[in-house]
């Protein structure tokens, strides 16, 4: 049986579409830009590249705008000052690059050589990004900060397109709406299915292993490889997101802030600060798949 959908959460809805409206409104008289003025504390395990690619800014504009000379040197508790405004992603036809850096959780078997490979860089760049002296010496569960890519990603791995029409059918299939699912997942992930965050959510959806575990067993039994396949890590963070819908009533902010946020969260903590400023983001992103 489904859980039953959560209290009204009206009380909550009403200010939060008040700040979806201000932030559009300012997104639509820059039709490139998102607007922010906000900062963000570091919390332990999080990487700067990570916490550019939530806000949607290059980490580079983010290191220049805190005096940061090296970006792998930060730490708990720093607080950062995002940027005023930041490049946001241009609509289907412009160039969109992908995130700077990723993340990927080292699974049994693999070796650095091979990761590298599949991610179009070097083992030794891989290395020295996470102080590696023994390329023969890593093991499964550790999480290794990947390099920019350098070179086209080994065969096997998809390119944008096919992604985008995952995405698509994906969306297609549990009635969402298309631009929506293309923007969330580019600001999860970039569309990179190797992405791993430092809390160990997963893939192009960026999936938490329990989140994703309860919904093979409910909505979308058949994605059983969503760590790996892009394809399935779609479809099981479509279905979760379509089952958002429902117990948000088909509101489609508040179903992002469950997405982003997590139900239990907000029904004990209300609505975080940055978890509008996310779904302001989603909403900014899919505007240029319309």
């Amino acid at each position: 049986m489904l859980p039953q959908p959560p209290p009204a959460v009206a009380n909550r809805a009403v200010p939060l579409r008040r700040a979806l409206l201000l932030g559009l409104a300012v997104a639509l008289a820059l039709p490139f830009t998102i607007a922010r003025a906000q900062v963000h504390e570091i919390q332990p395990g999080e990487t700067l590249s990570a916490i550019a690619l939530r806000y949607g800014i290059a980490v580079e504009a983010l290191a220049a705008a805190n005096g940061i000379a090296n970006p792998d040197l930060i730490f708990a508790g720093q607080v950062l000052t995002i940027a005023e405004s930041s490049p946001a992603i241009p609509p289907p036809g412009g160039a969109i690059a992908p995130p700077a850096a990723s993340r990927y959780l080292v699974e049994p078997g693999d070796t650095l050589s091979a990761i590298a490979l599949a991610h179009g860089t070097t083992a030794a760049a891989i290395a020295a990004a996470n102080h590696i002296d023994d390329h023969d010496r890593i093991f499964a569960g550790q999480l290794l900060s990947i390099p920019p890519p350098d070179r086209a990603p080994a065969a096997g791995t998809l390119a944008r397109p096919a992604i985008e029409a995952l995405l698509r059918d994906s969306a297609a299939h549990y009635g969402i709406p298309p631009a929506i699912l293309l923007g969330l997942a580019w600001l999860e992930s970039g569309w990179n299915q190797r992405m791993v965050s430092p809390a160990g959510a997963i893939g192009i959806m960026q999936l938490m292993p329990t989140t994703a575990e309860w919904g093979l067993e409910y909505l979308a039994p058949e994605a059983t490889d969503w760590r790996n396949d892009p394809a399935h890590n779609i479809r099981l963070g479509a279905a979760i997101l379509r089952h958002l819908l429902w117990q948000a009533g088909g509101d489609l902010e508040i179903a992002l802030a469950y997405y982003y946020q997590g139900w239990w969260s907000i029904e004990q903590f209300g609505i975080f600060d940055e978890t509008e400023q996310y779904i302001a983001n989603v909403l900014a992103i899919a505007a240029g798949f319309e």
